[in-house]
């Protein structure tokens, strides 16, 4: 016990000997009694708490004080008195009142409450306790000056609980709830506290103590290294937006190139130019947010239009039939992008050949209509990629897809055939996650000719689309996907990153 005590800071000791003698006191009254500044009490008091020698309660406390239209009323007199004024002096027409007395509702209102006034034919007349109410001062008057001095306990008040009620209810009082800690020694201090003895003590060994040996006369208070240090919470980046981070710097050390391309988005993009057909369900509204306004956007290109147009008609070029008709209105159509393969499709329009071979991703916001659950949300993360070059085939893009999932964490990966309308072959990649079993995380595929040539490219061009979210969920050991945005400090804090 002598060790624990001589470990101990004089401003712990301090509290313990006065808790000794009060029994119990929150820190504004250890703070008078000790002399010690109240937050340095607080300070002490947790630390001791940590030691496990004292211990608190949260008790609540209600304060009272004037609102803003209580000091109106403090200033400008109440409103049922001033009324009376007014009726004194001969003016008791209800309506001259109110032209004349901008509160003068309230003031009728109160008045007949009191039994000050009767109304009869639209005139004021003054009651028998009416009569002679200016010349004395109302409870209400009173405790509106008791109030101007500051806020008040109710036990400091000192006036009827119905008069209280009656200004919280005209909103004349805010009533302030405060939470205060009460201390309290626990068995360990009530031990500790005979020992302690208040003394002057060095805690600071400073040149000037050394060289005035003013150590040799007084004790030097000893240290415990292995008391717990309070914790740090240093400014993070979110777990979230690092591991989009980390998938970015993979993709850039692979040597691909980042593009951004716009939110608002024409269906021309998301869909047509990628060869879906114009009756596709993906583009209904349960898959595809549509703008309120504007409505329509526009294509410069006239000629690109005119080479899409042709080939979900009758294939153009590309050998295949096409769909046989094409909607050019649904194309105008401005829309949230479902997707960034619609991103993928504006670079491949830009590339020049002499560009190529080129890598190109992006890392951004879709949107899609949906149910939101633990595994579906209506705004996520989508990484699109696409590799353009003569000398790509379908196991390179089987590459890039594990090295993607590997840099989050994924440890079980597997492939299966899939369809897209905008590439062929296709393929679908699933990691394998304990609590909700197989996942799929991206689409993938080598784009049609369909796709390609009205762009204006000519070589194989590898495309893959991948739900970051679900990626992120595996390494973040998460089972709910709305939990990737969290703003829950305690988590933030607590996530490794």
């Amino acid at each position: 016990m002598e060790k624990i005590v001589e470990k101990l800071h004089p401003t712990e000791k301090k509290i313990i000997k006065i808790l000794e003698k009060l029994e119990k006191a929150d820190s504004h009254k250890i703070s008078e009694e000790t002399g010690i500044k109240k937050d340095e009490v607080e300070k002490a008091s947790l630390w001791a708490k940590l030691k496990g020698m004292l211990s608190f309660k949260e008790e609540k406390e209600y304060f009272f004080e004037l609102s803003k239209e209580g000091e109106e009323y403090l200033k400008e007199g109440l409103p049922e008195k001033n009324l009376i004024k007014l009726v004194e002096k001969g003016i008791n027409s209800v309506e001259e009142i109110k032209k004349k007395y901008r509160k003068s509702e309230i003031g009728i209102i109160w008045a007949k409450k009191h039994g000050w006034i009767t109304i009869e034919k639209g005139k004021i007349n003054l009651t028998k306790s009416g009569k002679g109410i200016l010349e004395r001062e109302i409870e209400q008057e009173k405790l509106l000056k008791e109030l101007s001095k500051g806020r008040k306990k109710l036990e400091e008040i000192g006036f009827k609980k119905e008069i209280l009620e009656e200004f919280l209810k005209r909103k004349l009082v805010r009533k302030i709830e405060e939470k205060k800690k009460i201390f309290f020694l626990t068995d360990l201090g009530k031990k500790l506290a005979p020992l302690i003895k208040i003394e002057e003590e060095i805690d600071q060994l400073t040149p000037e103590i050394i060289k005035s040996k003013e150590w040799e006369k007084k004790k030097l208070r000893k240290y415990d290294v292995f008391l717990p240090t309070p914790k740090v919470y240093p400014g993070k980046i979110h777990p979230y937006r690092k591991i989009i981070d980390e998938i970015r710097e993979k993709l850039l050390s692979l040597g691909f190139v980042e593009v951004r391309g716009p939110l608002v988005e024409l269906n021309f993009w998301n869909c047509d130019v990628l060869f879906m057909p114009s009756d596709h369900p993906a583009r209904g509204i349960h898959d595809i947010f549509s703008v309120k306004y504007p409505k329509h956007g526009k294509v410069l290109d006239k000629q690109l239009w005119e080479r899409v147009k042709a080939t979900h008609e009758n294939g153009w070029i590309t050998k295949s039939k096409g769909w046989g008709k094409w909607d050019f209105e649904l194309a105008r159509k401005l829309i949230l992008r479902s997707h960034c393969t619609a991103v993928s499709a504006r670079a491949l329009y830009k590339i020049k050949k002499e560009d190529l071979p080129i890598k190109i991703f992006t890392i951004d916001k879709v949107f899609r209509p949906d149910v939101i659950d633990a595994k579906h949300f209506i705004e996520f993360e989508h990484c699109d990629g696409i590799v353009i070059s003569e000398e790509v085939n379908f196991k390179n893009l089987l590459f890039y897809l594990k090295e993607i999932a590997l840099t989050v964490g994924a440890e079980e990966i597997k492939f299966k055939p899939s369809y897209f309308p905008f590439t062929e072959p296709s393929v679908e990649g699933l990691v394998y996650y304990p609590k909700h079993g197989w996942i799929e995380f991206c689409g993938a595929g080598i784009f049609r000719p369909e796709v390609t040539l009205p762009l204006g490219v000519d070589v194989p061009v590898l495309a893959w689309g991948i739900g970051v979210g679900r990626l992120a969920m595996i390494k973040l050991g998460i089972d709910d996907i709305r939990q990737l945005h969290s703003t829950d400090l305690d988590w933030l804090r607590k996530k490794v990153v």
